[in-house]
């Protein structure tokens, strides 16, 4: 009894060390238990995953071999370590092959797929939205932009970047270990080969016509983004200083830096939407499938065999709207042009694709810009309350009227430099795994 009263004794004279000892080992004993929870939950998988690896396959079926392009220094550097310990082995317990190329600096991935020889049935991006432009970008252009060669390769994402816009769309939230099951789930959709075709956009700038080489496009799936929000959160990094509260911080000392209102000044001109129709002749970016001339890139890609889709003679089609040119003028702090990818687990069969154009307000207040860019970091940076959707669109003419700074537009999180450009949307484009099917 004594020693029982002599140990509330003490804990009542040392109350500040008390609890931070008692702060210690509450988050000791989450953490454990969040190792437990993941060990167990990767074992069950691994089981699950090695019954399907064991199975034998009939002789004339190849194993399955995927290239993965994996980018080290996404989430903060952590991007190849869970990648190892998540993805990794089950891939490898369902008998699938693996090439795993690391990229070494900006844009290399594009570089890697250009020069990527060796026969494959999947390119998988490990890392962020900006690896998954990049992989496109070296996808399209490896095909001669032929966007029929692309959709003959499936493209899996392993959410394993600082921002996942697309994978967000692809894969469920969870309450805990929702990062783990992200990737588990993920890697599953690449092991089951479950795949929907998904729309992509190309950003290509607006030449002048004196220049001697043309300026090549630019792919991605997500948005383009423009405003006084967006440079903000892009900057965070420089306020380290301030530790877990820097993409707070960022908020406050660029609004006193910069001109929040008016900030996007521009004119948008935009066609409507179409599915096809006699104008737009999409048949021939939807016939796709098929293609009989022997050429390098069937090698890249093993033959398939694929089953036709219904014919449409879309020539019998009449749109009347359909390349008629609309004029909108832009006046706000924030401009978001997204696809239909980026957004909850949708249905996009029940979707028309389409571009949507989101805009900001035209004014706002220095406390309204903090406390607005303080709830989109609580909100994982979901810009619904930021922006809302003013129009849809097929293909939109982005003109700033002036450039009198160095602003920069953002293409799926990649920095660019501002100009004049042309935002198409390509549907039903790129091929890529999912956890579900739903077209």
């Amino acid at each position: 009894m004594a020693k029982i009263l002599n140990f509330f004794r003490t804990v009542r004279n040392h109350w500040k060390k008390s609890m931070v000892g008692v702060a210690a080992l509450s988050y000791g004993g989450l953490h454990t238990k969040e190792i437990y929870d993941t060990d167990r939950l990767m074992r069950e998988y691994c089981e699950s995953v090695s019954r399907v690896g064991d199975a034998p396959l009939r002789t004339t079926v190849k194993p399955r071999h995927v290239t993965i392009i994996l980018n080290p220094v996404a989430k903060k550097g952590k991007a190849k370590k869970y990648f190892e310990n998540y993805c990794e082995p089950l891939l490898h317990l369902a008998g699938i092959a693996l090439t795993i190329i690391q990229t070494e600096s900006q844009n290399d991935a594009r570089r890697i797929i250009m020069n990527l020889n060796t026969p494959t049935d999947a390119i998988i991006v490990a890392g962020g939205d900006g690896t998954l432009s990049d992989v496109l970008t070296g996808l399209v252009r490896k095909y001669d932009y032929n966007l029929s060669s692309v959709k003959q390769c499936p493209i899996g994402i392993l959410p394993l970047g600082q921002t996942n816009k697309i994978a967000k769309s692809l894969y469920q939230e969870y309450d805990d270990l929702s990062d783990v099951k992200q990737m588990i789930e993920a890697t599953m959709a690449i092991i089951n080969e479950r795949s929907k075709m998904m729309d992509m956009i190309q950003v290509k700038p607006i030449e002048e016509e004196n220049l001697e080489e043309p300026i090549k496009p630019i792919y991605a799936m997500g948005a383009v983004e423009w405003g006084a929000w967006k440079d903000a959160n892009s900057t965070a990094n420089k306020y380290w200083y301030w530790g877990p509260l820097k993409k707070y911080a960022t908020y406050i000392f660029n609004g006193f830096n910069i001109d929040l209102n008016e900030y996007c000044d521009a004119v948008l001109r935009y066609t409507l939407p179409c599915d096809g129709c006699s104008r737009c002749n999409l048949k021939t970016s939807q016939s796709g499938y098929f293609n009989t001339n022997a050429r390098w890139w069937q090698v890249f890609v093993p033959k398939r065999n694929v089953v036709g889709t219904e014919n449409v003679d879309y020539s019998k089609i009449i749109n009347e709207d359909c390349d008629v040119v609309h004029e909108l003028a832009v006046s706000t702090n924030e401009l978001h042009i997204e696809t239909w990818n980026v957004g909850k687990l949708q249905d996009a069969s029940l979707l028309q694709s389409c571009l949507r154009v989101k805009m900001g307000p035209k004014n706002i207040s220095y406390f309204s810009f903090v406390s607005e860019g303080w709830k989109n970091e609580r909100r994982d940076n979901d810009d619904e309350s930021l922006c809302k959707q003013v129009t849809e669109a097929k293909i939109i003419e982005l003109n700033p009227r002036k450039i009198d700074r160095d602003y920069t537009l953002y293409i799926d999180n990649e920095e660019y430099e501002l100009k004049p450009v042309e935002i198409k949307l390509l549907p039903r484009a790129v091929k890529v795994f999912c956890s579900r099917t739903n077209d």
